[in-house]
């Protein structure tokens, strides 16, 4: 079985950007973003680290190759401080070296070849700039829930490991700097946190389309299996997902 394209407007992706908007701060800071600075946000979705970086000062330019998000994205308040456009991050038509800083929030990290992807941020980046991304660890419930669902649309895929300091250093060809964090999601139940994201979130719901119904049966079963074996609160939900944040030179 082919795996269905994925459109990331598909249902509300800004129910987990508001649940993800902690991290553009923790990336911005690890950047160390100045007011000034020229900063391209690659995979912004519905913009949570543009708008942070244009506050911080920035001049921001933020492309995302979904239109609904981009379009989501300059409804909230402050999106005239910064410049949209519809496009992938692969081969982004601007000029080499035309940022100081390039940010990519849990967006890079699902390009289909992370080394083109890799080539294009540097490509972009100033000599003397920095790149900075966000790729979760394999580990905790919400990573196990990723696994299965991922396992049950493309049985055998193997995404880039964009969480190893040696992979992400030989993708782009330089030194890199790997900070850990955590982030906590909560819900009224795991069965409640998986409901809201089989009805809002692109992935599951492509899943739930995809998959025949005993397919999708066992995949939703086994998810809240996973998840209840990393539920930290007995009462209702919550689970810490790790991630790290990367930043390597640019050129």
């Amino acid at each position: 079985m082919s795996t269905p394209a994925l459109d990331w407007a598909d249902g509300d992706y800004g129910l987990t950007a508001a649940a993800l908007q902690p991290v553009a701060g923790v990336l911005l800071d690890a950047l160390a973003v100045a007011p000034g600075e020229r900063l391209l946000d690659v995979g912004c979705g519905t913009g949570n680290v543009a708008l942070a970086a244009a506050a911080r000062g920035a001049r921001v330019t933020g492309v995302d190759p979904a239109a609904g998000l981009v379009a989501r994205a300059r409804e909230r308040p402050g999106a005239d401080a910064v410049d949209w456009a519809v496009m992938g991050g692969e081969e982004l038509p601007v000029a080499a070296g035309a940022f100081d800083v390039v940010a990519s929030c849990f967006a890079v990290i699902f390009a289909p070849d992370a080394a083109r992807a890799a080539a294009g941020l540097r490509r972009v980046t100033a000599p003397g700039g920095r790149i900075g991304l966000t790729a979760w660890l394999p580990e905790g419930g919400v990573a196990a829930a990723g696994r299965i669902v991922m396992g049950a649309l493309a049985p055998g895929r193997r995404p880039t490991s964009w969480f190893d300091p040696e992979v992400v250093a030989e993708l782009f060809g330089a030194p890199v700097e790997v900070m850990r964090h955590g982030l906590t999601f909560t819900a009224a139940s795991a069965e409640a946190w998986l409901a809201e994201q089989e009805q809002h979130h692109p992935v599951w719901r492509m899943a739930r389309r995809a998959l025949p119904a005993e397919d999708w049966a066992a995949a939703r079963a086994e998810t809240l299996v996973a998840l209840e074996a990393h539920n930290d609160d007995p009462a209702a939900f919550r689970t810490t997902s790790p991630y790290v944040v990367v930043v390597a030179a640019g050129r």
